[in-house]
């Protein structure tokens, strides 16, 4: 069906905070090790605080620190850093303050940690943000869709999208399954360094030229790794 390889791999330790590259990364039933672990809530409830309602959000970011001399590990807490390039330990008393005073959390932010009740990776194909950008006439970062996996294979672009779910691709030597299509959200739209500035075209283009889709979401179930450079095959 399509061959080619894994350009990139990210990992985003705190929803709505841009995230970490990596060089190789686990992947079992619960996802990628270490991605959207930590979510951000209004004090005292369950009403998220993300990207789409708080856009400077993506001004931060968050990263695990590399105590196993491992730059891609998952140990102890996640450091954020703020826009300035300060960086906060998770735990750290004045973090919930300074995220709310940056973002315009009027009602405050409480970080916490959040249960993942699926695992699945978001990949995503340059053909098809390539084809995007020509569409729309100009650059469309491969970040603004927050992909796990960005890879270039030889496929069409958008062609993954009829991909019928519960087709084999393989990942290096690890055969994953189709999901299912990423349905999008108003996030893409905003700018992805967290610049409170919203692209209402491509949000436009992407629900009415691709049934509000972009990327794809895979499964699988026993713990493997996986690399840049490493090849995808359907």
């Amino acid at each position: 069906m399509f061959a080619g390889e894994i350009k990139e791999l990210w990992r985003y330790p705190v929803k709505g905070l841009r995230g970490e590259s990596l060089r190789s990364a686990v992947i079992d039933f619960d996802g990628l090790a270490g991605d959207r672990l930590f979510g951000l809530f209004e004090p005292g409830s369950d009403k998220s605080v993300w990207g789409g309602s708080h856009p400077k959000l993506m001004g931060w970011e968050a990263a695990w620190p590399a105590q196993c001399g491992c730059a891609d590990a998952v140990s102890g807490e996640p450091v954020l850093y703020e826009p300035g390039g300060a960086a906060w330990g998770a735990d750290e008393a004045g973090l919930p303050e300074r995220l709310a005073e940056t973002v315009d959390a009027e009602k405050g932010v409480e970080l916490r940690k959040v249960k993942r009740d699926y695992g699945r990776i978001l990949v995503v194909f340059e053909a098809s943000v390539r084809r995007l950008s020509e569409q729309l006439g100009r650059e469309i970062e491969a970040s603004r869709f927050r992909p796990n996996v960005i890879v270039d294979a030889d496929l069409a672009p958008f062609a993954e999208y009829a991909i019928e779910r519960g087709t084999g691709i393989r990942l290096g030597d690890h055969e994953f399954t189709v999901q299912k299509p990423c349905e999008r959200c108003v996030l893409p739209s905003w700018d992805p360094a967290g610049a409170n500035v919203r692209d209402m075209e491509l949000h436009k283009h992407i629900i009415t030229e691709l049934d509000n889709h972009f990327g794809i979401y895979l499964r699988i179930s026993d713990p493997v790794t996986v690399k840049v450079g490493d090849a995808i095959a359907a």
